[in-house]
């Protein structure tokens, strides 16, 4: 038997549980539930962890005890009139969301669901064995192409963090992260030596498909590789479908589960690294569904991506790189993510000041999402730019620098302290 059927038949006893348990909860609080155990086998083992210790932390209630936890939040659904909504108990829809923002009694709402939820992840942390925190890593690269100003770069950066000064061609130092050096190998396989053997350990995500070119072909099925570059015929396709949803909530919540359901099988539509692994491929459509630009910019997809990968994954690893992006053309609607190609017969143009103020800041942002998460505490993180050989490097909780700020380092050296900061 193949090891995915296995594991399926395995874990089938546990979700049937889990789901007598869900029905013994507030109504409005099954459908994210729901949700995630239908598309359990395309969770990462992050979220299937996290669902699993919620459901253990609900088991150690009595079922007095678990009625006694919710009951204000069952009287609460009860004033607001949940049972006359037409309410989806098996899926997060934005109907659900809409009815719930209009009651009077939301805010109300939204604090007794984190009380459950804060009670019942208490519960199951006590029962969890405490493991140790090993250092996490996230590589963020601005292009040489892009004129990113140090200056102004780092400015807003985590104060705790430092400038420092690449001594040599700093497009080494992402070239060392994929390939390695002698005596030191690259991040993918300094990640194996720390314990991952699952590809959501390590993220590598990139606008302009970059990164697969400098891995090692050995590496590639080891990582979760996304490239913005790379996913243009199956963007091109998404943003089509997407294009036809009506201005109606009952609609759009119909075509957009249309969209998560499609199979979307045709190879020729995906990348190599992309198409043989159905995780992958359900995490790209939940990231194009969710907004923020990510279908039609590929530094807001490179930021995105990697927030999201941050909250779904938790990766001890993640390299990322950001790259050009072209000047938005007049007499098109980005606004309702027209395709600026197929709307507009204009060529594209490089906008590399442009470019370059949106991949500064949104490289901020990455490390700003990681850092909403108690594993931030332990996360080193550097971001490069290579057009002025400058980096911003923030070190985890209780480490510093080996060497002064003041002095250049150079990329062969950069590594090997990463890679020394990777394995500590």
């Amino acid at each position: 038997m193949n090891e995915q059927p296995r594991k399926a038949q395995e874990e089938a006893p546990s979700l049937d549980a889990y789901r007598r348990l869900i029905e013994r909860l507030p109504v409005t609080i099954r459908p994210a539930l729901n949700q995630q155990l239908s598309q359990w086998g395309t969770l990462f083992p992050y979220e299937q962890n996290r669902l699993s210790n919620f459901m253990k932390g609900a088991e150690t209630f009595s079922p007095s005890a678990l009625s006694a936890l919710t009951a204000p939040l069952w009287a609460l659904e009860m004033k607001m009139g949940v049972k006359h909504w037409n309410f989806s108990e098996a899926n997060d829809t934005i109907e659900n969301a809409s009815q719930l923002a209009r009651s009077e009694y939301y805010a109300e709402w939204r604090r007794e669901v984190q009380r459950v939820f804060e009670t019942v992840n208490a519960a199951a942390r006590d029962s969890t064995p405490v493991q140790t925190a090993s250092t996490r890593l996230i590589l963020l690269f601005l292009p040489a192409s892009l004129p990113v100003d140090p200056q102004s770069a780092w400015k807003e950066w985590d104060p705790r963090g430092h400038e420092i000064r690449i001594s040599g061609d700093s497009r080494r130092v992402c070239e060392l992260a994929m390939q390695g050096q002698p005596g030191l190998s690259g991040i993918v396989t300094l990640a194996g030596r720390q314990g991952s053997i699952e590809s959501s350990d390590v993220w590598l995500i990139d606008a302009e498909a970059k990164l697969s070119g400098m891995l090692s072909p050995l590496s590639t099925n080891a990582a979760s590789l996304l490239s913005y570059a790379a996913l243009k015929p199956f963007r091109d396709k998404f943003l089509a479908e997407l294009n036809k949803t009506p201005k109606d909530i009952q609609a759009t919540d119909q075509i957009i589960s249309n969209l998560r359901l499609e199979s979307w099988e045709g190879w020729d539509l995906w990348p190599a690294e992309v198409a043989k692994l159905p995780r992958l491929r359900k995490f790209v459509i939940d990231l194009f569904l969710s907004g923020n630009g990510s279908l039609i910019f590929s530094n807001a997809f490179v930021e995105w991506a990697a927030s999201e990968a941050l909250r779904r994954a938790r990766p001890p690893v993640m390299v990322i790189r950001f790259g050009m992006r072209s000047k938005p053309k007049p007499f098109t609607s980005i606004a309702i993510f027209e395709n600026q190609q197929r709307v507009s017969s204009l060529p594209d143009v490089d906008d590399p000041e442009n470019s370059a103020i949106d991949a500064a800041i949104l490289a901020r942002y990455v490390w700003l999402s990681a850092s909403r998460y108690p594993e931030g505490e332990h996360t080193l993180c550097l971001c490069v730019s290579e057009h002025r050989d400058s980096a911003y490097v923030i070190l985890p909780a209780g480490k510093s620098l080996a060497w002064s700020p003041e002095r250049p380092i150079a990329p062969d050296e950069l590594y090997r302290w990463l890679g020394a900061q990777l394995l500590s």
